[in-house]
């Protein structure tokens, strides 16, 4: 159905009026079920470089709590979504990337635990991603940090909500299964089953997330600090002003549905033509103080030879 609706919309590029928006989310929903389908050999095939004595069960139960998890994420974010849209604008609108990166969100969610947690728990640690995705995506965009493609929300948030998840439904039956021993620490919800309050696996998923965004912060900081210095941390005014679409790609602005100032396209193709001339007069300049080597008819003689 995606491939005939991509067909469809390429064939139809005869007409002018055409927007570009049925292409683009013909494209991200291809892209979202490639993932998709890439994390059953992410989850699944890690089944099979572990030490448990029933891999195919392991691999198994993997499968179905990605599949679990990334469906009940995206419902979840649709829907929330459509709920939010509906209360504040007053009009319902079903935003299909909501459903796609609460998908992702999802499947980011239960990587950590796809083996050794129950499938209802699966549901439960997807539901909770979904909206994970659309808070940590509203808080984006209430500090003004740009992040087009919600990489943020997905894999930063969702991938901190997983290792924790970890620490709350780890299974001690699922645990066994995929390490061929008892596992003193489980997940804290079935330390509280049991009668205690075990949470020393919930608190290392702590520590390591924490140690993650230390580690992360340490190596990268420098390196974003001196991109700051050099002025190459961010886009120039003008080209974020007409968009990087034009400004990278050039063009697109044209068949986009999108209102920009076109005092901006004239100065932004101003400042393109400037930088392109300048280009070539210092590529000029270079030939005229480098002449390239004459080559004398003795030489020419001397290479048939």
């Amino acid at each position: 159905m995606i491939t005939d609706h991509l067909l469809v919309s390429i064939s139809a590029f005869a007409s002018p009026t055409l927007s570009l928006s049925i292409v683009l989310f013909a494209l991200q929903m291809l892209g979202t079920w490639c993932l998709w389908f890439g994390w059953y050999g992410f989850n699944g095939g890690s089944a099979l470089v572990t030490d448990s004595v029933v891999r195919d069960k392991l691999a198994a139960l993997a499968g179905v709590n990605t599949t679990l998890s990334g469906g009940m994420a995206g419902i979840v974010a649709l829907f929330v979504n459509l709920y939010w849209v509906e209360r504040t604008t007053g009009e319902p609108v079903f935003d299909l990337r909501c459903a796609m990166n609460g998908s992702l969100g999802g499947l980011v969610a239960i990587t950590a635990g796809c083996g050794v947690v129950e499938p209802w728990a699966s549901i439960v640690i997807g539901a909770i991603a979904g909206l994970v995705y659309l808070l940590s995506s509203a808080l984006l965009i209430r500090i003004r940090l740009d992040d087009a493609v919600d990489g943020i929300p997905v894999h930063m948030f969702n991938g901190m909500w997983g290792m924790v998840a970890n620490g709350f439904f780890a299974s001690p039956t699922r645990l066994k299964m995929t390490y061929n021993f008892d596992v003193k620490h489980a997940g804290w919800f079935y330390s509280l089953r049991d009668g205690n309050a075990n949470a020393h696996l919930l608190a290392a998923q702590v520590v390591g997330v924490l140690f993650i965004l230390v580690w992360v912060m340490v190596i990268m900081l420098p390196f974003f600090v001196w991109l700051d210095w050099q002025g190459l941390f961010r886009s120039d005014p003008l080209e974020e002003l007409v968009g990087l679409d034009t400004s990278y790609h050039g063009g697109v602005i044209l068949h986009a549905q999108e209102n920009v100032n076109p005092e901006y396209i004239s100065q932004f193709k101003l400042q393109r033509n400037n930088l392109r001339n300048r280009r070539r007069n210092l590529d000029a300049s270079d030939r005229s103080d480098h002449p390239a080597p004459s080559i004398s008819n003795g030489d020419m003689e001397e290479a048939k030879l």
